[in-house]
């Protein structure tokens, strides 16, 4: 018997339903925005938020993780990352999901003290 999976499926990668804060703008944008995550992968992140926007559009990502790295300071992901999908939602403040796939990652420590990146509208 064949195997029953499609390859899509079977090759996706595993998905880590994990809430954080996440700052996101479009590519070259002086302007962040909050998001929420709702799981994240090794390969993208979907995360809520209230302003949609197209597939395709580049984005700069800040992942505020809470584990502290080595010294006591917190870390932060920062990537690229480029919208793949939305998805509806049922919540008035967080109408979409915004699906991203991730490239060019780095982890940075912070300065313990330090505040949210720029202004977060």
């Amino acid at each position: 018997m064949a195997n029953d999976k499609s390859p899509q499926i079977a090759d996706r990668a595993r998905r880590f339903a994990l809430r954080f804060p996440v700052y996101y703008r479009e590519l070259d944008s002086p302007t962040w925005l909050k998001g929420t995550t709702e799981n994240i992968s090794h390969t993208g992140v979907l995360f809520l938020s209230s302003s949609p926007l197209p597939p395709e559009t580049t984005l700069d990502l800040r992942l505020k993780v809470a584990v502290r790295t080595k010294g006591g300071a917190p870390a932060e992901v920062r990537c690229k990352g480029s919208v793949v999908r939305l998805e509806p939602r049922n919540a008035p403040r967080t109408p979409i999901a915004l699906a991203v796939a991730i490239r060019d990652y780095q982890i940075v420590r912070q300065q313990v003290g330090s505040g949210d990146p720029g202004r977060v509208a």
